[in-house]
């Protein structure tokens, strides 16, 4: 008797496993989310990024005013974009490096470091 109810409780117990595949009960979205860089312009979308991550320091009163002035377009601010040090500083993400940008702030999305990226490339343009 005590192997039948045991025998019972087994099958119960196999019964109630299932098998399902990951993919599909989480099945990947099916809309993908695409990064405009073909129309970056240094007002409309380059600006609102510093605004939003850079400019508490590169101001002209910030702890990084020596490294350019983000508030505008400024002479200081395209020859970081152009020397490099600007994409660069934004790329280096989570190596634990002293000048990771924006500094004690989450990273910059991808996309926006792909629109700073093709607005640097670009030439900068004060558009």
């Amino acid at each position: 008797m005590k192997k039948i109810i045991a025998l019972a409780g087994m099958a119960l117990l196999l019964n109630s496993c299932y098998n399902d595949k990951y993919t599909k009960l989480y099945p990947a979205s099916t809309t993908s989310v695409t990064c405009d860089t073909a129309t970056v312009s240094f007002s409309s979308t380059i600006q609102p990024i510093f605004n939003s991550y850079c400019t508490s320091c590169h101001s002209a009163s910030g702890v990084a005013a020596g490294y350019g002035d983000y508030t505008s377009y400024t002479k200081s601010l395209t020859s970081q974009a152009s020397s490099g040090n600007m994409v660069n500083d934004i790329i280096i993400t989570n190596t634990g490096d002293i000048h990771h940008m924006p500094q004690s702030q989450p990273s910059l999305s991808a996309c926006d470091i792909e629109k700073i990226t093709a607005w640097v490339n670009q030439g900068a343009q004060n558009n």
